[in-house]
């Protein structure tokens, strides 16, 4: 094996692991390059799932379809293998994070239960190579040896080196879903806030509000038991809601908790670090956050008993923790302050004055291709967010965002991102380092009223069609293009990125592709793939992709109609929990 083989193989296979989010995607072609470098019969790549040793999982192309449901799902249903039943060197090589080459299986003792299996497939040796990331062992990679193959001293350090990369391609994949999970959950405890705030106005009760918030909370951190323990609205007595184990104490608990945590506003407890008092109540694992208004603590919510509670879950709950305080504030205040026709006027308002912050709703692209955007707020005020801003004769910049945490604060915000934007653009700035600033400058107001967004931005050439585009934590666009005689609809499934307002250093990256090779490209927000029906369904993506092929050959204004017809027919609602943006650039 020559040297500049086995290094441009590395450079090829480290291309792959640096410029993909996700091993499943990657891994057939990492185990073809390898072995166009050395010649075993084969080579299998097994994994561990979440560093439990009991099964291994075999990835390999011909028969398992289903990987990539590994880090996402549970494991019902997915063809596993014991791991006693691998021999006893592979064990070792795993255990002892070491690489295990076992020359010969009929006559190595540690091999004996696989000679069958040998001699059905026709090998005679066997190396493993351990996949080691943050000092565990996530799987391992086999090489199956005829005869006649020979492996040298530089091949197995050559497949050793393919084994880090694999190793940091599964650590780059499971960092990406956690980041998938935490955009989700955090979405998710906006819309339900949202949710759970219209029905403290039309019900005008808070007991009704709290109930709702603590069932969410057990949804949220996957708990057994949650509680809302609120300051009543004079702030003279308390009032609270439990849902789940009500054999949980969980009001005792919090009182003091609160006496004694006087300094942190949230905080976690696992089976390691749960205090003995906790454990007397049935409690093996605790998180809670406080809910102030100001300094002032007005109560504290807490959920117990999940499997492992984390840094993420803090998060989501000061996140949350704000958006009940903001409700909670708005309701009181407009119990006390406002008629209910004057509260309406107030926000049609608002919801006029950002019609005024919306750009116009359809530009000229190209001769040939036209952009388009439609925009129904949720009730009277919108967190969804379009800007179109024609930036030169050739290009045009495509901004389109949601706040989460609908209001007159997210309006407040739709503006502020506007006017960076704009600053932003007009320094002729790219994709990637729009959304780098904004984020920078952004950050500490959104921080302190823990408001997130997620945002995606691209810059389109009218003459050379290519698209350079970056994405804050946005759902990917999808496109429909001509393939073997058909026409297709696919997610342009470019870097998700972390939203504006969570991390105040990140960096985002920027992605091509050419508009010109698509027909229609669409890009919405969360309002129109979460729109739910009387049982709970949501409309979804794969909904969304069907009525694209079905309607992308219509003019705009056809297809705007035809979806707001299909999502009242499937909601069979007229007006919508959230907002809902789409946008199209699509042939004339």
């Amino acid at each position: 094996m020559k040297n500049k083989n086995v290094i441009n193989s590395i450079v090829e296979i480290s291309k792959l692991v640096t410029s993909s989010t996700n091993f499943f995607e990657i891994k057939d072609k990492i185990v073809e390059r390898m072995l166009d470098v050395i010649h075993p019969t084969k080579a299998c790549v097994n994994l561990f799932f979440k560093n439990n040793y009991k099964y291994s999982y075999l990835v390999c192309s011909a028969t398992l379809d289903y990987i990539p449901k590994l880090f996402s799902k549970s494991d019902e249903d997915v063809i596993k293998i014991d791991f006693d039943k691998y021999p006893e060197y592979i064990h070792e090589a795993v255990f002892e994070k070491k690489i295990v080459w076992v020359k010969n299986v009929f006559e190595d003792k540690r091999a004996e239960i696989e000679r069958s299996l040998a001699r059905e497939e026709g090998y005679i040796g066997r190396i493993v190579f351990p996949l080691v990331a943050n000092n565990n062992v996530v799987g391992f990679i086999t090489c199956y040896l005829k005869k006649d193959d020979i492996l040298t001293t530089e091949d197995i350090n050559f497949v050793s080196s393919v084994s880090s990369l694999i190793s940091l391609s599964i650590e780059i994949t499971k960092e990406n879903n956690k980041v998938d999970t935490l955009v989700k959950k955090l979405r998710g405890a906006i819309n339900y806030i949202s949710k759970a705030t219209q029905q403290l106005y039309t019900n005008k009760t808070i007991d009704s509000f709290l109930s709702l918030v603590s069932k969410q909370m057990c949804k949220l951190t996957l708990s057994e038991s949650a509680i809302v323990l609120l300051n009543d609205v004079e702030y003279k007595t308390q009032r609270f809601n439990q849902c789940g184990n009500e054999n949980v104490n969980l009001h005792k608990i919090l009182e003091f908790i609160l006496k004694n945590e006087i300094k942190q506003n949230g905080i976690y407890y696992n089976s390691d670090s749960i205090k003995e008092d906790m454990k007397k109540q049935n409690i093996k694992s605790l998180i809670y956050y406080k809910l102030k208004k100001g300094n002032d603590i007005i109560g504290c919510i807490a959920a117990v008993n999940s499997k492992k509670y984390t840094d993420d879950d803090i998060k989501i709950l000061s996140i949350f923790s704000s958006q009940i305080v903001v409700a909670l504030q708005m309701y009181i205040n407009s119990k006390r302050a406002f008629e209910h026709k004057l509260l309406e006027k107030e926000l049609e308002l608002v919801s006029n004055q950002q019609k005024l912050i919306m750009s116009e709703s359809k530009i000229k692209f190209s001769d040939s291709k036209e952009i388009s955007f439609f925009h129904k707020p949720s009730k009277y005020i919108g967190g969804d967010f379009c800007e179109i801003i024609k930036m030169d004769e050739d290009r045009v910049c495509i901004f389109i965002a949601d706040v989460m945490g609908h209001g007159i604060l997210s309006n407040y915000f739709v503006a502020m991102i506007k006017g960076v934007l704009q600053t932003l653009v007009y320094e002729n700035q790219s994709p990637g380092s729009i959304l780098t600033k904004m984020n920078r400058i952004l950050y500490k107001d959104f921080d302190k009223v823990n408001i997130f967004a997620t945002a995606r931005v691209g810059i389109f050439n009218s003459k050379s069609g290519k698209g350079i585009v970056s994405n804050a934590g946005h759902y990917y666009s999808l496109g429909i293009k001509k393939l073997d005689g058909d026409f297709i609809v696919e997610e342009l499934d470019f870097d998700k990125g972390m939203p504006i307002g969570v991390l105040e250093d990140m960096k985002y990256e920027e992605y091509e592709y050419n508009v010109n090779e698509y027909e229609f490209i669409c890009m919405f927000t969360d309002g129109i793939i979460e729109a739910s029906n009387e049982r709970g369904e949501e409309y979804s993506v794969e909904r969304l992709k069907k009525f694209i092929y079905n309607n992308y050959n219509l003019n705009s204004s056809d297809i705007f109609e035809n979806l707001k017809k299909e999502l009242h027919d499937f909601t069979g609602k007229d007006t919508f929990d959230d907002d809902l943006l789409i946008l199209f650039i699509k042939n004339k």
